[in-house]
């Protein structure tokens, strides 16, 4: 009963171990997230002026707080099952400590009738035969045994007692660390929500200025979906005369009138590669957060004006490297006013489009590898670094956020 009760502890023990510790690798995950969110706060508040970039980094702090309160709560939800779990156990061992105690009292009392060599004597030599006396040899030999292991197994229990007393002891003691450590947490986010606000406020005083900013990359956005657009419809163009070039040879009169890019059998593979990417594509910054997402939405702070983004805006470090996701023939480097520098990649039938760069270091018609570096990510006058990123299939915009593997 005692080694059942200890191997199904011990048991429970493991899997909540386990547990916690990929808690902490979770927490400890989380605050290098904090920490680099913090760098690009501080980056921006170099300048006076609050700017939407600010107000984003601040609201991803939040999100990134407000996580590492629930991974905390979860900590602190687990250490209260534990203590639990251990006060209970810490029962049943004083329970059965109790109840070994008594037996071993009633056996030593059975054990003072015949402590005396005439007791044992008498007890064996009125055996009524040979067999009966080899029995009760053997008895008064299991029974001196069984009231030795009796003694040990006390002393076993008293031992995890005591142990076990220990544990909930220090248990409560990480309970308390943690709970102050929740309430400091939890004091920060309130800190952030009310910068967060503040930030908001001076926007809101702002109308004008983000009105004339939000006008400006109106345009850019539209001049960048038109430069995208023409890159894929020219090489629609493209692959369909080498497709009519080949159905010529082969004395077929065939005139193609596709929307979508006819591919070599290695541009389909490297599209078939590049479709595998979903949900595990690299992301084209070290570091970063969407700081704008897919489609058409709310502005933050103008009420009443929606945003269109056809890809994502990530927002980083000042001076991070822009990556390309994958293997692929760049296609177009040209610069737009408030897109700054633009490379877009092709992929087979997919295009990557990376824009707002400081510089790039890679040209038209070159082939690129998964991972090289395109160029650098640029920061704007209010201390914004973001890049925008897009994902297109011929003429399909594709959200990123799908393709991205997780942070």
């Amino acid at each position: 009963m005692l080694c059942l009760l200890f191997t199904d502890v011990q048991g429970q023990r493991k899997r909540k171990s386990n547990r916690r510790a990929r808690l902490e690798a979770a927490k400890r995950e989380n605050l290098h997230k904090i920490q680099e969110i913090n760098k690009i706060i501080k980056k921006t508040e170099q300048k006076k002026e609050v700017s939407v970039g600010k107000l984003n980094a601040i609201g991803e702090r939040i999100n990134k707080q407000t996580k590492q309160i629930d991974i905390i709560s979860e900590n602190q939800q687990l250490l209260e099952n534990e203590a639990q779990e251990l006060t209970r156990v810490t029962t049943e061992l004083s329970g059965n400590l109790e109840k070994l105690k008594k037996e071993y009292a009633k056996m030593i009392y059975s054990s003072a009738k015949t402590s005396n060599k005439f007791n044992k004597l008498s007890f064996l030599f009125s055996s009524t035969n040979f067999n009966q006396l080899v029995r009760r040899y053997k008895y008064l030999q299991q029974y001196s045994q069984a009231r030795e292991k009796q003694a040990v197994l006390i002393q076993k229990v008293r031992s995890e007692l005591l142990t076990e007393q220990v544990n909930v002891l220090r248990k409560k003691q990480e309970q308390a660390t943690v709970l102050i450590e929740k309430i400091t947490e939890t004091q920060n986010l309130q800190n952030l929500k009310g910068k967060q606000s503040s930030v908001v406020s001076q926007l809101n005083r702002k109308e004008k200025e983000l009105k004339n900013q939000l006008a400006s990359n109106k345009q850019a956005v539209e001049k960048l979906e038109n430069m995208i657009a023409r890159i894929v419809e020219r090489e629609i163009k493209r692959s369909q005369e080498r497709e009519n070039n080949n159905e010529s040879k082969s004395n077929k009169s065939v005139v193609s009138t596709s929307k979508a890019i006819t591919m070599t059998a290695e541009e389909s593979k490297i599209a078939t590669s590049f479709s595998a990417l979903r949900g595990r594509m690299p992301w084209p910054v070290g570091f970063g957060f969407v700081s704008d997402h897919f489609g058409v939405h709310n502005h933050p702070v103008l009420k009443g004006i929606k945003v269109k983004n056809d890809g994502v805006d990530i927002q980083t470090s000042a001076g991070n490297d822009v990556k390309v996701v994958y293997d692929g023939i760049v296609q177009s480097v040209v610069s737009i006013p408030g897109a700054n520098m633009i490379v877009a990649v092709q992929h087979g039938d997919y295009f990557t489009v990376y824009s707002k760069l400081a510089n790039v270091n890679v040209s038209t018609g070159q082939k690129i590898s998964s991972g090289q570096k395109i160029g650098i990510v640029a920061t704007d006058n209010d201390g914004t670094s973001e890049i925008n990123f897009q994902v297109w299939r011929n003429f399909d915009k594709i959200n990123p956020e799908g393709w991205l593997k997780d942070r």
